[in-house]
């Protein structure tokens, strides 16, 4: 197993970025930038050993700086939206940044995703990793609390990528965080994601408005919807569905819920193939529930890493992370953070652990 290190760039403020690109010499490689805590790229090989970038992103700090939509970021202090920008916190109402119409979204405009982070390696028998450390001023884009995160990027000999999240805070806050990366598993990115094979492990999901925010009431089963992907399914084959919930987020956003009590057991949340190339990705995680998003905002103008534009729909983020809104709703599982408890998290992408089949041309 090889660890590299280099200079990425420098922001306009004078910070140095680096990049980490661990290698497994399987044919997993995982390059990072301090970025954001960012995953820039994850290269794996085909059923024939062809190796390709699965991930979306940039090969320029300018584009992350000035392009950027969480593309393998950190994201957070809160991942998804809190509805209306605001939730109360005993018995005081903090506002934060209304940077999704009315709403706040993925930690606000400067949010986690927009700093660089301090990072270490740390190579052992069998593993390399990559430490980050950030620390958010409390009132930084709202939160109270000063916040102090850690992320841990561990990639083994098994094909594993493991990321581990820890978090304390001085002050009572709420924390919800994930990892944002977009998959395109055939690995000739700029093409849609209709030929992916999604299953997640799921019976309850939950119903959104217009906003993006979590319909009143409780999760609704998946069962006898197109919400359903237990057996797993071809994308292309359900997101053109004119069901009400796709139409309204126009094509899949939504929270599968893993867990409803927030009980922090790693478990198998969502398989993702790519029968023609034979690539898969599995994912378990210790998290209560997990966004599936299939990239509908992407507009089909950015240009990505060497020029290629990507069309909507894609690419597909599994982002493992607590309910949207949880602050202003106590019948969801809390993201309340109180000082001396540590928050954790710990999300693993499983790679070619499931081929279904494979065209070997």
């Amino acid at each position: 197993m090889t660890l590299a290190i280099e200079k990425f760039g420098t922001t306009p403020s004078g910070d140095v970025v680096e990049k980490y690109t661990l290698d497994n010499e399987r044919g997993v490689k995982v390059e990072l930038i301090t970025f954001g805590a960012t995953i820039m790229s994850i290269e794996t090989p085909d059923c024939g050993g062809n190796k390709a970038d699965i991930t979306i992103g940039f090969d320029n700090l300018e584009d992350y700086l000035t392009k950027n939509h969480h593309f393998g970021s950190v994201v957070g202090r809160y991942a998804n939206r809190i509805a209306d920008a605001s939730f109360q916190l005993e018995g005081t109402t903090y506002y934060l940044e209304a940077n999704n119409g009315r709403n706040h979204i993925h930690g606000g405009s400067k949010g986690l995703d927009k700093h660089v982070w301090n990072a270490h390696p740390i190579e052992k028998e069998g593993s390399l990793s990559v430490i980050m450390q950030h620390i958010s001023p409390a009132g930084d884009m709202g939160y109270p609390g000063t916040l102090s995160v850690q992320i841990a990027y561990t990639l083994d000999r098994t094909d594993t990528l493991t990321i581990d999240y820890y978090a304390v805070s001085d002050a009572p806050t709420v924390l919800n965080l994930t990892n944002h990366t977009y998959f395109n598993l055939s690995g000739k990115i700029g093409t849609p994601a209709y030929d992916h094979n999604v299953m997640i492990h799921s019976e309850l999901f939950l119903p959104i408005d217009n906003e993006g925010i979590p319909l009143p009431g409780p999760p609704l089963p998946v069962e006898d919807t197109v919400m359903d992907l237990r057996e797993g399914a071809i994308l292309g084959d359900r997101i053109h569905t004119r069901d009400e919930q796709l139409i309204v987020a126009e094509g899949y956003d939504h929270t599968y819920v893993l867990s409803k009590d927030n009980d922090k057991i790693l478990r198998q949340a969502a398989t993702l193939t790519h029968p023609v190339s034979g690539r898969s990705l599995s994912m378990v995680t210790t998290e209560p529930s997990l966004q599936f998003y299939t990239s509908n905002q992407l507009d089909g103008v950015t240009a990505f890493k060497n020029g290629v534009i990507v069309p909507k729909h894609g690419a597909i983020a599994l982002e493992a992370q607590h309910f949207p809104n949880s602050p202003n709703r106590p019948d969801f599982p809390s993201t309340l953070l109180l000082p001396k408890h540590t928050y954790t998290q710990k999300t693993k992408y499983i790679f070619n652990k499931v081929i279904t089949s494979c065209n070997r041309k």
